[in-house]
């Protein structure tokens, strides 16, 4: 029943953000000018309707009436699971609101460090701060270089601390 409860309202809020997310891509990312469909807007127009689906498609599972026989293998979670649970979405949440904020003032490749060499510790249990900072730092510089400088995608500069390469 938990699992239920918890999975409706989950796809729920996915689906707004959804719905929020594509309105935001076709509002603000202007289409393709050479005569195609996509453009620039067709990736993340892509990820939000892939977002919207899924959330759909878990929806519905949960909204499925239960029948007898399953209905008594649902086993209430643990105190111990939930509390984990919660951690974990919490400190996602606050990791990736820590990330847009350090993003906007320091830009991409800083906010990208940073938010890794704290995310090492507790998602991989890595303590070794030599490890912590060769990852945060090479993963930043790496996505720099193939995204950046190979793909040509913007990668955002920060007001306060500009890197630019």
């Amino acid at each position: 029943m938990v699992s239920r409860r918890s999975d409706i309202i989950l796809s729920t809020i996915l689906l707004v953000v959804s719905a929020l997310w594509c309105w935001g891509v076709v509002t603000t990312i202007p289409g393709a000018e050479d005569g195609s469909r996509l453009g620039a807007r067709g990736f993340p127009l892509g990820l939000g309707l892939l977002l919207g689906g899924l959330s759909l498609v878990i929806l519905l599972q949960s909204l499925r009436p239960v029948s007898a026989e399953t209905a008594g293998d649902e086993a209430e979670p643990s105190d111990i699971s939930s509390g984990v649970e919660v951690w974990a979405i919490t400190a996602t949440v606050g990791l990736l609101v820590g990330y847009a904020v350090l993003l906007e003032y320091t830009g991409f490749m800083i906010a990208t460090a940073l938010v890794v060499a704290a995310a090492v510790g507790p998602v991989l249990g890595i303590w070794r701060p030599r490890l912590i900072a060769g990852m945060s730092v090479g993963l930043s510089l790496g996505i720099y270089l193939v995204f950046g400088k190979l793909l040509g995608v913007y990668l955002p500069y920060g007001k306060l601390i500009n890197l630019a390469f």
